[in-house]
């Protein structure tokens, strides 16, 4: 079907709009011929088209749904863009180290607190590509923020789940170390492995699954957190204690928990009628042992029969409960003093074992660091103590309640302290 379009002019050749209008009408009212002269100036042949409707909304579907995609497209380009220019490792990160980051020197208008989902190191200790300073976990409180803070259970597990995992690989080992493990996914960290004497030129009589642990100020090989000893190890065990010259060991397993052994026996267990164990060449004596609420205290000589000599040595044996953690940290309190006192003066570091020498072990070093933190600056960084203590050994502190725990330990023991019951030492 073809529209032609008709308009008026008049004498001079000019449109005529009211012509135009009554022209119609003309034809309807008149009942004679009427014979206008016609005068074709130009036409145009206009197709008219009868719109499917179906085929318009679809068209104005797909239209919109593109449009969409394309904003968001837009929107995550953006986003990796922004993404690869903050985290350019070969532009922007350099190598940390948190030797600079002393624990007992804490700013707390320096501070940066992580939010967000957990990130995992890709590599250990000393890591040059991991991120810059402005990304180590911190949360440096004071006496009033802790007291508030400790009883955050929701805040405290996010920002437990905020701090990085450190890892160490298998292939790492020295070849045949893996049957010196307690746990195969246990292994300890190749910058802070402690390494044995090596016997015979033999590699493998230098490994021990143990590691270095920095202490306040950042003091190097302050503690050893290792793995309990297995029946195949204890000697390799008194051996790394003498030639460290350690002078307190704390336990912090039994020997046997839900029915499954967690550590092997290594010292005697009586100074009356069994006082005496001999490993290679170190025999161990308990002189003396000393029962108290929640540990025992043991003293024992470490006698090197090779070279003829023995040192004195404690062992401060904590009941941990078999499942979850303490009620309390008065009891853990307790031994933190207790092995400070007999520490003094001991030239080797302080020894702390679990089952794994990780979660509760971390634990007992994060409360331990804390709790000198505190007494310098009357403030403490929990999350920044926790991942220097992960960068020296791995998976220390596993759980979330072990975290919450040291909260709860540093409230109390900062509350004794405020209130004149406990003296800094």
């Amino acid at each position: 079907m073809t529209s032609i379009l008709v308009y008026v002019v008049d004498e001079k050749g000019k449109f005529d709009t009211n012509m135009t209008k009554i022209l119609p009408s003309l034809y309807e009212e008149s009942r004679d011929r009427i014979t206008f002269p016609i005068k074709i100036q130009r036409f145009l042949l206009v197709q008219e088209t009868i719109p499917d409707s179906g085929n318009a909304v679809a068209a104005i579907v797909v239209s919109s749904v593109a449009l969409i995609c394309l904003v968001l497209l837009a929107g995550l380009l953006f986003i990796m863009r922004k993404r690869q220019t903050r985290f350019n490792y070969g532009e922007r990160c350099r190598p940390v180290s948190l030797d600079a980051y002393s624990l007992d020197s804490v700013s707390a208008y320096n501070s940066v607190r992580r939010k967000g989902v957990a990130r995992s190191s890709k590599r250990s200790y000393g890591n040059p590509t991991f991120e810059d300073s402005s990304a180590i976990p911190s949360h440096p409180l004071n006496f009033a923020g802790l007291s508030s803070f400790c009883n955050d259970i929701n805040a405290i597990n996010e920002e437990f789940a905020g701090i990085p995992q450190v890892s160490a690989k298998i292939d790492e080992l020295p070849a045949g170390a893996e049957v010196k493990n307690r746990y195969a996914n246990v292994i300890p960290l190749p910058e802070t492995r402690v390494l044995l004497q090596k016997i015979n030129n033999d590699p493998l009589t230098e490994y021990i699954n143990a590691s270095y642990v920095r202490g306040p100020k950042n003091a190097t090989k302050y503690y050893i957190a290792c793995q309990a000893p297995m029946e195949s190890t204890v000697t390799d065990f008194w051996r790394m204690i003498w030639e460290q010259q350690s002078k307190v060991i704390i336990m912090l397993t039994d020997l046997v928990e839900n029915g499954v052994e967690k550590c092997t026996e290594y010292i005697p267990p009586s100074e009356i009628t069994d006082c005496r164990r001999l490993y290679g060449d170190f025999q161990v004596t308990l002189k003396k042992r000393e029962t108290k609420e929640k540990y025992a205290i043991s003293t024992l000589h470490l006698n090197n029969l090779e070279k003829n000599t023995f040192r004195e040595v404690y062992h401060i044996w904590y009941l941990w409960p078999v499942n979850g953690v303490q009620s309390d940290g008065a009891g853990l309190i307790a031994v933190l003093l207790e092995a400070r006192a007999l520490q003094r003066g001991g030239p080797g570091p302080i020894v702390v074992h679990c089952s794994p020498g990780t979660g509760r072990t971390g634990t007992l070093i994060a409360l331990d660091l804390g709790i000198r933190q505190y007494e310098i600056t009357r403030t403490v960084d929990v999350p920044r103590v926790v991942y220097t203590i992960r960068r020296d050994r791995a998976g220390a502190v596993k759980t979330k309640e072990q975290y919450a725990f040291i909260y709860k330990a540093l409230n109390l023991y900062a509350t004794k302290l405020a209130g004149g019951v406990l003296e800094s030492t």
